[in-house]
């Protein structure tokens, strides 16, 4: 069995589903984390096989209620990795539906274990001046997911750790794009996602390639 990178805490993995074909698409590190071997599919199942029981059920509901209802949505749950470690993780993403009838789910999970989110709240405090950025950033986040102020200062601090760029220089990326004409969308959750993606690229890290599942793999009821 060939042997899976370690998933640094911190990364964003990204997604995206095409309701017809049932097909996924999975970022390197979202593979990784799953586990899943060179050439093997994601697929619905692989990602349930991970997730701990107790949010496995609620898991499935939430992505069949998202392949009825368009619109921003997100979770945070718990998963054991491919190495046996229990991750806790955030998933922030949208449905996209045309002419009513949902086509697609796009997004990114998040992985926002404990283990770095101190040393992440001492940098926000030593930067009072950086505050204010900070703080815009994570409202962005909250009305637009629907997340806590706790889960969007993590995404946050994801990014920060990812790109090893400073906290406040994230924060002021997301704010920036929120004002750029080249990230206007019709609906704010997908100008949101587009930054965050964007990061990623500008990042040149490849978290934002996907390697893409034949038909088959699709969600239950799908």
């Amino acid at each position: 069995m060939a042997r899976h990178a370690v998933q640094p805490d911190g990364q964003a993995m990204f997604f995206e589903y095409q309701v017809e074909g049932r097909r996924w698409s999975w970022s390197q590190g979202l593979r990784d984390l799953h586990g899943l071997d060179e050439g093997e599919e994601p697929t619905t199942e692989a990602m349930l096989a991970r997730i701990v029981l107790d949010d496995r059920a609620a898991m499935l509901s939430r992505f069949q209620h998202h392949l009825e209802d368009a619109g921003p949505y997100s979770c945070v749950y718990t998963m054991t990795d491919a190495h046996g470690r229990a991750r806790r993780l955030v998933l922030v993403g949208r449905s996209e539906a045309v002419a009513g009838t949902v086509k697609r789910l796009t997004g990114f999970v998040a992985d926002i274990t404990e283990a770095m989110r101190e040393g992440a709240r001492v940098a926000v405090a030593a930067s009072a001046e950086n505050r204010a950025a900070i703080e815009q950033a994570k409202g962005a986040l909250m009305v637009t997911f629907g997340i806590d102020e706790d889960v969007a200062f993590d995404l946050l601090r994801t990014y920060s750790s990812q790109h090893n760029i400073k906290l406040a220089a994230v924060a002021d990326r997301i704010v920036d794009g929120l004002g750029d004409p080249a990230f206007s969308r019709e609906e704010p959750a997908r100008s949101l996602l587009d930054i965050v993606i964007g990061l990623a690229a500008e990042a040149g890290d490849g978290t934002g390639v996907v390697t893409r599942s034949s038909a088959g793999g699709g969600l239950s009821g799908a």
